[in-house]
């Protein structure tokens, strides 16, 4: 039997409306291992299991770390006709295959972005909604993720299925923080000027001229949303609601003001993954990683390396936590971005992701930071011309946030090595480092020898520094990326390479170089949690357990040695 969901009706002001359907819980299911989600996805499928949404199917124990496409099967019920509905995915992986009623709604081709499929009219009645979600590392398939990736290709509905019917979005800018103006952008409603009543935070009524979408009002009783403050309110128009801050983020010279004071960011890389929940992390668990992450003193998470869930981001709002989120790429070459050798399907999506992340990050205060394409082949003329087309992309939307990427080639004319020619257009310069973990010395060495190579040897703090600030004077540099890997119980007096101590000294070098450098806006240790990665893949030598263990906490969000270390020195720092 097809499993059924019953819909009723809500009223909102000023026009009737469906809520939202969620199509979250048991979903007939079958696995089709090997397959494309055009080879499994037969027009009546015979369903042998059952799977939840969200889940990764990849992470239960009867499909567990499997590629191939997963087939999903519901039915949902509507008591009367309806023009028009939106099938909302929030973050899927790493492609999905839409049907409804037997006719193909749409492929979400964005993993972890959150996607909207127009289903066009429906009418009154039982309808039977179906999905193929395909896992595989395939680029004939999926142009967005490579197998070289440095995280896990979960399978499957990260945080849920929804119809939708309203696309309306209210899109809330801040243009002066002291004063408390706003400007909203009316998205997807009837085109042309008109006059509306805003309702804010349930009650203030404000009478508002829209002209081309837009009308610019004071909020009443403005507070301002900080990390120590993180004040939201509401706004409402004919039954559509936007919850968002008052606040803004700008460069200063070489520093970052947050509602004008100087910010810097103590923070971790967060990938969204845990050991039994893969990439469809609980909201329970988002909220007990922002806790963690303030526990030890952190106010900025970079969301490593795709879009956030949207219920994270929330979270992050109300928990005064600042945000980099980033569009899905990692280590992406030139031969991948040329338009003319490449598959030009990969910039146009590396576009649409970005563009859509945006829109779908808007009125999110936490979020300050915009950014693509971690560690790619920035020395290459077509690489800086995607590079600077994604940053149009982003300042095009006017979203009030800084555009940055994290770099992992240095601008500092050393024959024989790949130098950075894109970051430029940043408005923050970002890079990631690895002295005595991953570079071209021969180890760590002894204790002074480590603190040395993290904070003035070839690939250390202080010299890429001074590399970024030559190339890109009067620029924010942060740290994006730094930190080594550490095994959660292993333990050695010695420090030896893998320890819990060799991790707790290595991060101690990293922040005494990084909090006490004046021309540093932040850094973000590498990384908040372990992480699954390559599965039987790449080098046994830097992945065991197929793993990332770089965190600070392990994948169950144990403490390593290194909590503490960075606990007190990022409380010891303004």
């Amino acid at each position: 039997m097809y499993k059924t969901l019953m819909v009723g009706l809500v009223a909102c002001a000023a026009i009737t409306l469906f809520a939202d359907i969620s199509l979250d819980g048991s979903w007939e299911f079958r696995f089709e291992e090997g397959k494309s989600a055009e080879e499994a996805f037969a027009a009546d499928f015979a369903a042998t299991d059952t799977m939840t949404v969200p889940g990764c199917f990849d992470m239960m124990p009867k499909w567990l770390m499997k590629k191939g496409t997963g087939l999903y099967r519901r039915t949902f019920e509507l008591d009367r006709d309806i023009s028009a509905a939106w099938l909302v995915v929030d973050g899927a992986g790493l492609r999905a295959k839409f049907r409804l009623d037997g006719r193909d709604i749409g492929v979400d081709e964005l993993p972890w972005s959150r996607v909207e499929l127009a289903t066009g009219p429906l009418k009154a009645g039982r309808h039977v909604i179906e999905a193929a979600v395909d896992n595989r590392i395939d680029i004939r398939t999926n142009r967005l993720f490579f197998p070289r990736y440095d995280f896990y290709s979960f399978g499957g509905f990260f945080h849920g299925l929804s119809l939708s019917f309203d696309n309306r979005r209210l899109r809330v800018r801040t243009r002066d923080f002291q004063q408390g103006l706003v400007e909203i952008e009316a998205v997807n409603f009837p085109k042309g000027d008109f006059d509306a009543t805003l309702v804010f935070d349930g009650a203030a009524k404000v009478a508002a001229a829209f002209k081309s979408g837009r009308a610019t009002v004071r909020v009443p009783d403005f507070r301002l949303w900080s990390p120590e403050s993180p004040n939201l309110h509401t706004v409402a128009v004919d039954g559509c609601t936007a919850r968002f801050g008052v606040r803004e983020i700008r460069v200063d010279g070489t520093r970052l003001l947050l509602n004008g004071k100087p910010l810097f960011l103590k923070g971790a890389n967060r990938h969204e993954s845990h050991p039994d929940q893969g990439a469809a992390t609980s909201e329970e668990l988002m909220l007990r990683d922002i806790q963690l992450l303030k526990s030890i003193g952190g106010n900025f998470i970079r969301g490593a390396h795709y879009p956030q869930a949207q219920r994270f981001l929330d979270l992050c709002d109300e928990n005064g936590v600042l945000v980099w989120e980033e569009s899905l790429g990692w280590g992406n070459l030139a031969t991948e971005m040329d338009r003319e050798v490449a598959d030009p399907v990969f910039r146009r999506l590396q576009v649409e992701q970005t563009r859509l992340m945006v829109g779908n990050s808007f009125n999110h205060p936490s979020v300050i930071l915009f950014g693509f394409l971690n560690e790619c082949q920035s020395s290459e003329p077509e690489v800086k011309s995607l590079v600077e087309e994604l940053a149009a992309a982003i300042r095009a939307e006017d979203s009030g946030r800084l555009v940055t990427f994290a770099v992992n080639r240095l601008p500092n004319g050393v024959p024989g090595q790949e130098e950075d020619i894109s970051a430029g257009c940043c408005d923050v310069v970002s890079f990631n480092t690895y002295p005595g973990w991953i570079d071209r010395s021969d180890g760590p060495g002894g204790a002074e020898e480590l603190a040395r190579l993290v904070k003035s040897g070839p690939y250390g703090v202080d010299t890429i520094v001074d590399c970024f600030e030559r190339r890109y004077p009067g620029k924010p540099i942060l740290i994006s990326e730094m930190g080594t890997c550490g095994i959660y119980g292993k333990r050695d007096p010695a420090g030896g390479a893998w320890s819990e101590e060799f991790q707790a000294e290595y991060f101690d070098d990293v922040l005494a170089a990084a909090l006490t450098n004046p021309r540093l806006c932040g850094v973000t240790l590498w990384q908040f949690c372990d992480a699954r990665s390559y599965h039987r893949r790449g080098s046994v030598r830097v992945k065991p357990l197929s793993a990332n263990l770089a965190g600070i906490f392990d994948g169950y969000r144990r403490p390593k040695l290194a909590a503490e270390v960075v606990r007190k020195k990022f409380s010891g720092k303004n």
